[in-house]
């Protein structure tokens, strides 16, 4: 027994155990270290998950306020999701092709909500809406509804999952820029008329406004309003006695008092008068109007209507109503909202502030989405001011102009200064005091259109503006060889006729000239200067008359002008409206356009009344409206004539997609 007892165990059963205990030893070790290594990474998940949120690798949802049922496709198609997305993209451009129009777009949906954090799905798929499909349709309302659907796709949808995604604000910027602000689609004009309806709808017509703080007062009721209207219900006792009182008439705090609102009560319209008899409405209609012309409740009429703006604003067209205050108080003065470029302009700055400092930005897409508030600038100055006769029944046959604005000028060189130096300020060939060398070009061009819009429009601060210019090209354009180019050596005086006289030739230019002409007449009558008044509208219809000929031949409205006396107009029109003129210089002008040519008086004379009221009453001591801007002979019977360029009457028997065919 001593002798088993006293036996060694064999060596290699000794390693054997030493190695069993080693490896236990390592195991619980190891299992020690995973439990430690998983209760820190569990520390790190709430850091990691805010970096992913910053850099936008994922889906935030406090961001998107929940995600839509069909985004639940993502989760469920793992690796086969590639192989949908081709597929689905495949079949929806074969789907364009047929003219299945409708098909293609649940299919672009479809790719969209397989890859909602891929911003050139979004891109790809408002593309084929507002370019591809829109231009296959034969009517203005199917052609405008595509091209709304590639802007909601975008604004509703793939800004909301992709925020700072600066590609998406590029391409909505294109659309409303290109698409709808210029000329290039023979549809563009009911695109501008559809848009200017839209926001007016919402946001009524622009404010009697003297100065730009009046029209800044006037936003800011919409940006201060109630942003809750259940609230605001419960606790503006006002507010819910009137709600209560619209739903007897069939009106509610939505879209539908709005667009009551917009209709029949547009200043400019004399709703008052026509209240008392002037014109016969259907009762409902009438019980309406008596409502909300109410004086006793004038103020929280206004309450509501500014409440329910802010909601549709920030709701259906996503505005963030601080920012639109902030671009126009703060950077570039009162917009129309009306305007495409107003658009424009809001999307590329909205873009460009949000995805400032993002991580996956591409310098690409940020310098051109840049581009667009450049673009959107140089168009207000060309197309800033709208004169609009909106048809509620059909928008379509809306009156529109749009006429130069020179106020954005400064505005425009402050921008190209501003980009210019924020983006190539780093470039050995970037010059203090210019736009640096990619936008110099552009720059350079735009500042000779400037200059001339400055002569022509006049006054002593454009001119001195214009001289201002033009000694800025003189010195930073010259010569290849160092000199002064030959066009800067003469008069601001020659170098304006010189350029307009060459560039008649185009569209553009052309408007811009005979524009700028008619406003040299009105300055002229203003100042008493009659004679020289009529030689230079007398210069302008000329030059109408020149361009008009050449544009006999065309099947559609494209180049086509409205007739001079509506050119003459307008330009009343935005003289009146113009702050920098003293109103003793409208009073004499409204007097001489009396003499010598009543028929303008005749068409401007409903719609201004309201601003000529509110001028002569902030007069000290105030004046009379009626010997100030005195009503032009014969209104009643002019009131009573049909008026047949307000708008492009649709011709009864032709099909609206006649044209297109063609």
């Amino acid at each position: 027994m001593s002798q088993i007892l006293n036996t060694r165990m064999p060596e290699h059963l000794i390693a054997r155990r030493a190695a069993m205990r080693r490896e236990t030893t390592i195991q619980i070790v190891a299992i020690s270290l995973a439990v430690v290594s998983l209760v820190l990474a569990g520390f790190l998940i709430g850091p990691v998950n805010r970096i992913r949120q910053e850099r936008q690798l994922v889906i935030d949802p406090d961001t998107i306020k929940g995600l839509p049922p069909n985004l639940a496709l993502i989760g469920k198609l793992g690796t086969f999701r590639a192989l949908v997305i081709d597929w689905a993209s495949i079949r929806a451009e074969r789907l364009k092709d047929e003219g299945k129009t409708y098909e293609a777009l649940q299919l672009h949906e479809t790719v969209c909500a397989l890859a909602p954090r891929f911003p050139t799905v979004w891109v790809n798929a408002a593309w084929n809406m507002a370019y591809n499909i829109s231009v296959m349709q034969y009517s203005p309302e199917a052609r405008w509804q595509w091209v709304r659907n590639g802007i909601e796709i975008l604004r509703d949808q793939g800004i909301q999952y992709n925020p700072k995604a600066v590609a998406l604000y590029k391409e909505l910027a294109y659309i409303y820029w290109h698409k709808i602000g210029d000329f290039l689609d023979d549809d563009h004009l009911n695109y501008k008329r559809a848009l200017a309806v839209q926001m007016e709808r919402v946001l009524g017509a622009p404010p009697i406004a003297l100065t730009d703080e009046d029209y800044f007062d006037w936003f800011r009721k919409i940006v201060n309003a109630p942003r809750d209207l259940d609230e605001m219900r419960r606790s503006d006792s006002q507010v819910n006695d009137l709600i209560t009182r619209l739903g007897l008439v069939d009106l509610y705090p939505d879209e539908s008092v709005l667009e009551f609102v917009a209709r029949y009560l547009r200043p400019g319209f004399r709703v008052a008068g026509l209240i008392k008899g002037g014109v016969k409405h259907d009762v409902l209609t009438q019980r309406r109007l008596e409502l909300l012309t109410d004086p006793d409740i004038a103020e929280p009429v206004d309450r509501l209507l500014a409440a329910v703006r802010s909601q549709v604003l920030r709701e259906r067209y996503k505005f963030d109503l601080d920012f639109m205050l902030s671009l126009m108080v703060d950077n570039f003065g009162p917009l129309d909202w009306r305007n495409a470029f107003a658009h424009t302009l809001y999307w590329s700055s909205r873009g460009d502030e949000l995805s400032r400092g993002h991580q996956n930005l591409s310098v690409f897409d940020q310098r051109n989405n840049a581009r667009f508030i450049v673009y959107s600038l140089q168009n207000l100055v060309l197309k800033g001011r709208i004169t609009l006769w909106p048809d509620w029944d059909d928008t379509f046959s809306s009156y529109i102009e749009l006429t130069p604005d020179t106020r954005y000028i400064s505005y425009l060189y402050d921008t190209y200064m501003r980009l210019g130096k924020e983006h190539f300020g780093d470039d050995p060939k970037y010059r203090e005091g210019t736009p640096g060398p990619v936008y110099m070009t552009g720059f350079v061009s735009n500042m000779q259109n400037w200059i001339e819009l400055l002569y022509l429009e006049g006054g002593e601060r454009n001119v001195a503006l214009a001289e201002e210019y033009y000694a800025w090209l003189r010195d930073n354009n010259p010569h290849p060889d160092g000199t002064t180019q030959r066009q800067y050596v003469g008069t601001l005086d020659e170098f304006v006729i010189e350029g307009a006289l060459a560039r008649l030739g185009t569209y553009k230019a052309a408007g811009s000239f005979i524009r700028s002409l008619i406003q040299r007449g009105l300055k002229q009558f203003a100042l008493g200067v009659v004679r020289g008044g009529i030689t230079s509208l007398r210069r302008a219809r000329h030059s109408y008359d020149y361009w008009m000929v050449d544009t006999k031949g065309d099947y559609n409205e494209r180049r086509k002008m409205q007739p001079f006396v509506i050119i003459l107009r307008d330009e009343v029109e935005s003289y009146m409206q113009n702050q920098r003129y003293a109103p003793l210089y409208k009073a004499m002008l409204w007097r001489n356009l009396l003499r010598n040519s009543p028929e303008v008086n005749q068409l401007a004379y409903d719609h201004m009344l309201p601003y000529f009221e509110r001028l002569c009453e902030v007069q000290d001591p105030p004046w009379d409206v009626n010997v100030a801007f005195e009503e032009p002979p014969a209104m009643e019977e002019f009131r009573k004539r049909e008026i047949q360029y307000r708008g492009a009457p649709r011709q009864e028997g032709v099909d609206a997609g006649e044209k297109y065919r063609d």
